[in-house]
């Protein structure tokens, strides 16, 4: 384990989950500096080099870290966009300076020298749904009948051929800003009249449709290296979560920690291995025949409220594969 060369951290300000494990490597002595990618204007200076094949980041408190020679790992938690320098108020030239900023960021995925947790480009290829779905029935799960499609004759043949109602959710981004204010797109059931209502507006926009597939509950399952934490979500006990468990508060849901089927396991760290991931939190449901579907994979999930909920020791997990 490393106690010499320092951790790399790139998040945001407000991340308990680094919070909780920067508390895990404070205790052991372990260095790291933190990158908090929303004030990178205000308290960081940038030095990328070709020379050397290195990027500086130096903080306004005289820290400092030159990445990769001198780090040992590099954690990509949870960055967000930059805020606006002071004194920028055209939008056009806020764009640009967001776009230049997050090219830079994105320019350290070339680095391969050191371990990362994860590399953004495989986050990148690997949290695409149709991807995930196709891989994880080739490593023998059951997958959701989907259909993605802007047609809406298709559409509704599809529907005509799925019981139980379609479901609808976001490929990618389920969460979005306007001038109005911002929201978030749960994964909603739809029957079949309001189905038929709306269909025509698919033309719009590709959409992911479903089948509903009757749940007995789910299965947040965590995996940080070689540790692997599954979580029971017994969702169905709440109708407001019945479809989708984020609609409610987590202490609304009963949580509790369960061993895996070995087959499970092994094809989601198949799924890991294939897609080059070192972290990735899965979502499965359990019918209630007993038959795992598989749902998705967020290959930079969120898991900390878990630990809180169940006391199991995802943060010192963490902390171990940051030293390993």
């Amino acid at each position: 384990m490393s106690k010499t060369r320092p951790v790399l951290i790139v998040t945001a300000k407000l991340d308990t989950h680094a919070d909780a494990v920067i508390s895990e490597l404070k205790a052991r002595g372990q260095p790291f500096f933190r990158l908090n990618t929303d004030d990178f204007h205000t308290e960081y200076r940038t030095m990328l080099r070709s020379g050397d094949r290195s990027v500086t980041f130096e903080d306004i408190w005289g820290r400092s870290v030159r990445f990769p020679h001198d780090v040992h790992a590099i954690w990509h938690r949870k960055p967000v966009e930059s805020n606006n320098p002071p004194g920028v108020k055209q939008r056009g030239t806020a764009d640009m300076i967001q776009s230049e900023t997050l090219e830079l960021l994105n320019s350290l995925s070339c680095f391969h020298d050191r371990p990362w947790y994860n590399n953004p480009e495989n986050n990148r290829v690997s949290q695409r749904k149709f991807p995930q779905l196709c891989l994880a029935s080739e490593l023998g799960f059951r997958v959701p009948r989907t259909l993605i499609t802007n047609d809406p004759g298709e559409a509704r043949r599809f529907a005509a051929q799925t019981q139980g109602g379609v479901l609808c959710k976001a490929m990618k981004e389920a969460g979005y800003s306007t001038p109005n204010g911002s929201y978030f797109i749960f994964s909603r059931r739809v029957g079949k009249d309001e189905f038929d209502a709306h269909a025509d507006r698919i033309a719009l926009c590709p959409t992911l449709l479903q089948e509903y597939i009757e749940k007995d509950y789910e299965l947040r399952v965590t995996v940080i290296g070689d540790e692997v934490f599954a979580c029971r979500l017994d969702s169905q006990a709440d109708e407001a979560a019945r479809i989708d468990w984020r609609m409610v508060s987590p202490d609304r849901i009963a949580h509790s920690m369960v061993t895996l089927d070995n087959k499970v396991e092994a094809a989601l760290k198949a799924m890991m291995r294939r897609f080059g991931l070192r972290f990735g939190a899965f979502d499965l449901i359990v019918t209630p025949e007993g038959e795992t579907v598989f749902l998705e994979l967020n290959p930079n999930g969120q898991w900390y409220w878990i630990e809180l909920t169940t006391g199991a020791p995802m943060a010192s997990a963490m902390a171990d594969l940051l030293q390993s």
